[in-house]
């Protein structure tokens, strides 16, 4: 269903649809026209018989002496447009004598011919080739239709020839209809000629562009708006969805884009600044207070037991204050990064081969063995500061949970595009239904005797995820098949 709901398939559905509509159009109007075509020129052949069977009572009585009453009987059935010509070619006196084509007379023409012009009719009809079938006409004494070249090269006439015989010769009612005054399909063209059609087609050709353009310019400007909104998820400076709209009616949106973005980077700023102030303004009284105690324990006599349990107690609340304030500074300086993802390019092997080092000979103080596996010449894109913290948390975590004796490992591995970071350790483990639940805030769940006297907030591996979804990654955990719990965090390589 999203695929039928996206931008690419509908503009594909309308341009599909454009394609085939026309299409189905111009089959039916063509064969409509067709039926309607045909019926035209047989109305013209049969104006055509009707004239000649109008004039051939006349012609039954033809003689010298009634000869001009055949031209206004011819000029009346010419009214409307038709022409019409009467030829006669008188039966042969003799076998020798010749029955070609031009043997045939001009009697009688409507539109009226010039005697001048009368020759040159007579030679188009010779060299159009109709009176050469005129012959074979006139002994079946059978109607023909025909085209025949009009005075100019750019018309045409169809005409229809109706042969009738009587005992002085064969006569010849031959009318013609001027092609410019039919549809033209009747004429021999194609229907796609048609001139009402091509003004048709254009402007559907017009419709289909004007619309499949609206889609495509809306298209081709989210696609820019996409690359600005990764620009802006890569740290790029100088990238605004403004300087890239193409559309005006998405000016505004574009504005308030940018202004989000604008307001999401104050955001940030205001952020990361109050955490600083918050963590410099927490930490000086506690500093004050630390260094209060040392004085004040001297000036206690050892043998006031309630005095000294009260300094202890001052003592330890500082520390977990400290803690607490670190955390929470560490806390919202990810959800700063969340907000303006870092985009460095780091080593993450050389990162990783570093502090593991370090924690190698802490996990030995506590008689835990930490294995290292980290694949060489891995890089990805965030912060060294961020992997170290997320390493620090699963490293810290592996080791609160590891009994002595007991091993922890972590590896790095590039995995389908991603660097995997894997820190597993041979403890309780978690249960099934808490995998998930781990991951959220002031969630700790720390059986006694375990995590030492530290202080915990249950923001460890919230922070953890945090910092991978802000460098573009996840974070997972599963329990280890042999027991223990293996963390994992994939993140997006770098060429």
């Amino acid at each position: 269903m999203a695929s039928l709901r996206s931008f690419a398939a509908k503009l594909a559905s309308i341009a599909l649809i454009f394609a085939v509509v026309p299409a189905l159009l111009y089959l039916r109007l063509e064969a409509v026209e067709s039926q309607r075509n045909a019926l035209m020129l047989r109305l013209i052949q049969e104006q055509g018989r009707l004239v000649g069977e109008a004039l051939f009572p006349l012609l039954d009585r033809f003689t010298p002496r009634n000869a001009e009453s055949i031209d206004p009987a011819v000029k009346r059935l010419a009214e409307g447009g038709m022409s019409v010509k009467v030829l006669f070619r008188p039966n042969p006196i003799s076998p020798a004598q010749t029955t070609g084509p031009r043997s045939f007379l001009l009697v009688a023409s409507a539109p009226e011919t010039a005697p001048q012009d009368a020759r040159a009719a007579m030679e188009r009809l010779v060299e159009s080739g109709v009176l050469a079938q005129l012959a074979a006409s006139c002994e079946g004494h059978a109607p023909l239709a025909l085209r025949l070249a009009g005075p100019s090269e750019d018309t045409e006439l169809l005409t229809f020839l109706a042969p009738h015989a009587t005992r002085q010769g064969c006569w010849v009612v031959l009318t013609a209809q001027p092609t410019g005054s039919l549809p033209e399909q009747v004429i021999g063209r194609p229907y796609w000629q048609s001139p009402d059609l091509q003004v048709a087609a254009s402007i559907y050709l017009l419709m289909a562009v004007l619309v499949l353009s609206i889609f495509t310019d809306a298209w081709s400007n989210l696609r820019r708006f996409q690359a600005v909104a990764r620009s802006v998820v890569r740290g790029e400076a100088k990238v605004s969805f403004a300087e890239e709209n193409r559309v005006p009616e998405l000016a505004e949106v574009a504005a308030e884009l940018d202004s989000m973005v604008a307001t999401l980077k104050r955001s940030e700023g205001l952020l990361r600044q109050a955490a600083e102030e918050n963590a410099h303004a927490l930490k000086a009284p506690l500093a004050v207070i630390s260094q209060s105690l040392e004085p004040l324990g001297r000036a206690v006599a050892p043998d006031n037991a309630r005095a000294m349990r009260a300094l202890e107690l001052i003592g330890r609340s500082v520390e977990r204050l400290d803690g607490l304030v670190s955390t929470i500074r560490r806390a919202d300086e990810t959800i700063a990064a969340l907000i303006d993802r870092p985009r460095d390019r780091i080593e993450a092997s050389a990162v990783l081969n570093r502090l593991g080092r370090g924690y190698i000979r802490m996990a030995a103080e506590r008689s835990i063995g930490l294995d290292m596996g980290v694949a060489a010449g891995l890089w990805i894109l965030g912060s060294d500061e961020m992997l170290e913290i997320i390493a620090e948390n699963l490293l810290d975590n592996a080791m609160d949970f590891s009994p002595p004796g007991g091993r922890i490992a972590m590896d790095l591995r590039a995995e389908d595009g991603m660097a995997v970071l894997r820190v597993a350790d041979d403890g309780p483990g978690v249960a099934e239904g808490d995998l998930e639940r781990i991951f959220e805030r002031h969630m700790s769940r720390r059986p006694e005797g375990q995590g030492g006297e530290v202080e915990h907030y249950g923001l460890g591996l919230w922070i953890v995820r945090r910092n991978a979804e802000a460098m573009g990654g996840r974070a997972w955990a599963a329990n280890a098949p042999g027991g223990g719990l293996a963390v994992s965090v994939a993140l997006p390589l770098c060429d």
